[in-house]
C-alpha cells in the first residue's frame, strides 16, 4: 500500500497524459466533479468504484484494469488516479505528522527542482532510458526499421526530443513519418501514435535518438550495429519476390482479356508488400501498373496494352534478381530509396523559366517549377507534390496553386516568383536537381528576370540535330536513372499552322529552326493539359493572322515570329517532339545567331549519311508487328495460347532471323518452344516463358527506340 501511494504523490498530470493523452486527462477531471467514488485498500492495489466502471489501481499505474471495455488506459482510469491523488493530500493535511512530512516532501521536492536543470528528465527515466541495451533496440526496430533510422541519421534528420517540465515524460517526434511516442517510466508503459503496447519500431527509434543525443551512443556504433545486424532482411525480401512472382505470372497466364477489376486490387496489394520490405522502386512500378489497369477497365483511350505487359514483365524479372540477389550493394540499387538524399549545395543563381501541373500514374499530382542556374548551366526544380491514390482525398481546386505563397521565405506568390531572379543560401538539393524547402535556406530576389543574358542565351538551341544525343543510348539511361527529364530552350524562327487531331486528341505544331530544320511542339489532351492547349491555339491564330497581315513583306515572319520554346524533347512514332512548358518572343532572348561559313555544310551531304527511309520503315514493320503479337498473348494468357499465335510466333521467328534481328529470333525461338512443351507437362513452370518474354519486350524497346532516332533523323531533314 505504501508504495502505492508514494506513486500516487509523485505521478503529475504531465505523467498521466504520456499514459493516456491530453483529451483524457481534460475528460477526467470533469468526470471527477460528478463523482463520489468508493475507495476499498487491499494490500498493493486500490479499487475504485466510480458510477459507470470499477477500476483496480496498482503499481506501475500502466497495470492498473477497468472493468470497462476499453483496452487502453482509459478515462476511468485517469478519473480514479485523480480522486486517489486528491484524498491522499486531504489525508495529509488533516493530521499534523503528515502535514509535517508533506513539508518535508515538498522541501525536498523543492531541492530536487533546484538541482534539476529546466527541460531535464528525472533521473530514473533518463538512467532506464539509457540503459537499454542498443542490440534489443535494433532487434525492436527490425532491419527495415533501422535502416532507416540510420538513412535519416545521414541525412541529419533527427527525431525532435521534447522534455516534459516535470521531468516524468520525454515526448519524440519524428518528422519523416508524424509518428509521436510518449517515453514513460516503466518503459513498457510508454505510449506511440501506432497504438502498440509492444515495444515498437517508433518506440525503439526514439530510444535510440535519445541515447545518440545522450552520447551513450555513438555513430559508429549504430553504423556497427547495421553490419552486425545486415542491411537487409533476406527472409522477408524473399517472401516479397515470392508473392511477386506469384501476383504477376497468375495475371499473365490468365491473361489481360479474362482479368478482373481486382487485378487493380493485386498491383496495390503488391505495392503495399513493397514498402514493407523496403522496395520504394517496385512500390512505383507496382502503383504505375494499378493505374494502367485502372484505364483499362475505365476503357481510358490512354491505355496500351503494350505498355502495361512491358511493366509486368520488367517487375518479375526484377522481383527473380531480388529473390536470387545477396550482395547489400547490388541490393540497394535494386530497391531503390524512399526518400532521396538532399545535400547542401553553393550559393544558387537561379531563373525562373517555367512550371506545370502534372498527375503521374504512380498515384501523385502537383506543380512543378523550373529554374536556371546560370553560372552552373543547370537546371533545378521544386516540386509541390500530394498523394491522390488514397480514397476520399481532399483535392485543390484548379489554378489556385499560382497564388499560394512562394517558398524559401520569398514574399511573393508562387506566379510572381516565376517573373524573378533570385539567389537561395543554404540550399540542399537531391541529384536530379530537385530543391528542398527547408527553414535553413534563405532566398534573395535580384529582380526581374532576363532572358537576355548571354549566359542564358547561349543555353537556346537552334539546331534540332542538338536535341537527339540526350535521347539516344547511354545519356537517355543515365538521365532516367538519376530521374531527370531532358530540359530544353529550343529556338524557333518561324511556326507551322497548328492543329488538333479530334481522334488521337491532340495538339500538335511544326517549328523550324535557322537550318529549317522541322520538330514537332505536341501535347496529348488532358483535364492538366486544357489550359496548354488552349494557349498553343491562341498563338497559333495569332501567327497566322500576323502572316496573312504582312505575307507581302518577305522574310518577315522569321524575324517577327521567332519564339523560344522550353520544354521536354521525346521521340514519337519516327518523330522528335517537344512537350512544351512555356514559351517566349525571341526578341526576349536577342538576334538569332548567324549561320557561319564553317556551319554552313551543304544539307545534301548530312542526307547522304542517312539511312534509307524505306529498309528503316520494313524493319520498323516487323518490330511493330513482333510487338502487337508479344501483347496478343497477353490478352489471351499463357494458359489459353491459340494454334494461330503460334503459327504467328513462328513465321516471325523466321523474319527475325532473315532481317538480321537474331537476339528476337533466339527468344521467340525459346517462347515458342517453352509454349509447345505445355502441352505435354503436367505441371508447367512458367518462369522461363515469362523471363523470355521479358527479355523479348526488351530488345523490342531498343531496336524500336532506334529506328524511331534515324526516322527522326531524316524526317527532321525533309522539309
Amino acid at each position: 500500500m505504501e508504495e502505492l501511494k508514494k506513486l500516487l504523490a509523485q505521478t503529475d498530470e504531465e505523467y498521466l497524459i504520456g499514459l493516456s493523452n491530453k483529451g483524457t486527462v481534460k475528460r477526467a477531471y470533469k468526470d471527477l466533479e460528478q463523482e463520489s467514488p468508493s475507495v476499498v485498500w487491499e494490500g498493493e492495489e486500490a479499487e475504485v468504484a466510480l458510477k459507470e466502471a470499477v477500476c483496480r489501481i496498482r503499481a506501475p499505474l500502466g497495470d492498473s484494469t477497468c472493468s470497462c471495455p476499453s483496452r487502453s488506459v482509459c478515462r476511468h482510469l485517469i478519473t480514479a488516479v485523480l480522486y486517489l491523488k486528491k484524498e491522499l493530500e486531504k489525508s495529509a493535511l488533516s493530521c499534523g505528522e503528515e502535514a509535517g512530512t508533506e513539508a518535508e516532501q515538498k522541501a525536498e521536492a523543492g531541492a530536487k527542482a533546484e538541482k534539476q536543470s529546466p527541460g531535464a528528465l528525472l533521473p530514473e527515466l533518463e538512467q532506464e532510458l539509457l540503459s537499454i541495451p542498443a542490440g534489443r533496440l535494433r532487434q525492436a526496430c527490425k532491419t527495415r526499421g533501422y535502416r532507416e533510422f540510420l538513412l535519416h541519421m545521414d541525412q541529419g534528420e533527427l527525431p525532435k526530443l521534447e522534455p516534459g517540465a516535470s521531468g516524468s515524460l520525454l515526448t519524440v517526434r519524428f518528422p519523416w513519418n508524424q509518428m509521436v511516442v510518449k517515453l514513460l517510466s516503466p518503459l513498457e508503459h510508454s505510449t506511440c501514435s501506432c497504438h502498440s503496447r509492444e515495444l515498437c519500431v517508433h518506440k525503439a527509434q526514439a530510444v535510440l535518438a535519445f541515447q545518440l543525443q545522450k552520447g551513450t551512443l555513438t555513430r559508429k556504433q549504430l553504423e556497427d550495429g547495421r553490419k552486425e545486424a545486415g542491411e537487409w532482411d533476406l527472409e522477408e525480401l524473399s517472401q516479397a519476390a515470392g508473392a511477386m512472382k506469384a501476383g504477376l505470372s497468375l495475371q499473365l497466364l490468365t491473361g489481360l482479356s479474362r482479368l478482373s477489376p481486382e487485378a487493380e486490387e493485386s498491383m496495390e496489394r503488391l505495392a503495399v508488400i513493397s514498402h514493407g520490405a523496403g522496395l520504394p522502386d517496385f512500390e512505383t512500378v507496382f502503383r504505375s501498373a494499378a493505374s494502367e489497369y485502372r484505364q483499362y477497365f475505365q476503357r481510358s483511350g490512354a491505355f496500351r496494352t503494350e505498355s502495361l505487359l512491358a511493366r509486368l514483365l520488367g517487375l518479375y524479372a526484377r522481383a527473380v534478381a531480388l529473390e536470387q540477389m545477396k550482395e547489400p550493394e547490388k541490393l540497394r540499387a535494386l530497391a531503390g530509396t524512399f526518400r532521396d538524399t538532399y545535400a547542401p549545395v553553393p550559393r544558387l543563381h537561379l531563373t525562373a523559366i517555367g512550371g506545370r501541373s502534372f498527375q503521374s500514374k504512380t498515384g501523385y499530382a502537383g506543380e512543378r517549377y523550373y529554374f536556371l542556374e546560370t553560372e552552373q548551366k543547370r537546371w533545378y526544380t521544386w516540386t509541390d507534390v500530394r498523394p491522390v491514390f488514397y480514397e476520399g482525398i481532399r483535392r485543390r481546386p484548379a489554378g489556385n496553386y499560382e497564388q499560394e505563397q512562394a517558398p524559401w521565405g520569398m514574399n511573393c506568390s508562387r506566379a510572381d516568383m516565376m517573373e524573378l531572379e533570385f539567389y537561395l543560401d543554404q540550399a540542399k538539393a537531391a541529384e536530379d536537381g530537385r530543391l528542398s524547402v527547408s527553414r535553413e535556406t534563405k532566398s534573395e530576389i535580384a529582380g526581374q528576370r532576363n532572358l537576355a543574358r548571354e549566359e542564358i542565351r547561349e543555353m537556346v538551341v537552334w539546331d534540332y540535330r542538338e536535341l537527339l544525343p540526350m535521347l539516344e543510348g547511354q545519356e537517355r539511361r543515365s538521365r532516367k536513372a538519376e530521374g531527370r527529364e531532358p530540359l530544353v530552350l529550343a529556338g524557333a524562327v518561324r511556326c507551322g499552322e497548328g492543329r488538333f487531331d479530334s481522334v488521337k486528341q491532340r495538339f500538335a505544331m511544326d517549328i523550324y529552326d535557322r537550318y529549317g530544320r522541322r520538330i514537332s511542339v505536341a501535347v496529348n489532351y488532358s483535364k492538366e493539359e486544357k489550359l496548354t492547349i488552349q494557349a498553343l491555339e491562341r498563338l497559333s491564330a495569332r501567327l497566322a493572322g500576323q502572316q496573312g497581315k504582312e505575307q507581302k513583306e518577305k522574310g518577315w515572319q522569321e524575324k517577327a515570329h521567332t519564339l523560344v520554346f522550353f520544354g521536354i524533347p521525346y521521340l514519337e512514332g519516327g518523330s522528335l517532339c517537344l512537350y512544351p512548358i512555356e514559351y517566349f518572343e525571341g526578341k526576349r532572348f536577342g538576334a538569332v545567331p548567324e549561320i557561319s561559313d564553317q556551319e554552313g555544310t551543304p544539307r545534301v551531304q548530312e542526307k547522304e549519311n542517312l539511312p534509307a527511309e524505306g529498309t528503316v520503315k520494313a524493319l520498323e514493320q516487323l518490330l511493330l508487328e513482333m510487338r502487337q503479337t508479344l501483347g496478343d498473348l497477353f490478352q489471351s494468357g499463357l494458359d489459353s495460347v491459340q494454334e494461330e499465335s503460334m503459327s504467328q510466333l513462328r513465321r516471325l521467328e523466321r523474319e527475325s532471323e532473315e532481317m538480321g534481328l537474331h537476339g528476337g529470333s533466339e527468344e521467340l525461338s525459346r517462347i515458342r518452344t517453352a509454349l509447345e512443351q505445355k502441352a505435354h507437362q503436367m505441371e508447367f513452370d512458367p518462369e522461363p516463358v515469362i523471363l523470355a518474354w521479358g527479355r523479348l519486350m526488351e530488345y523490342l524497346g531498343a531496336c524500336l527506340e532506334k529506328t524511331s532516332f534515324d526516322q527522326a533523323l531524316i524526317r527532321m531533314e525533309d522539309t
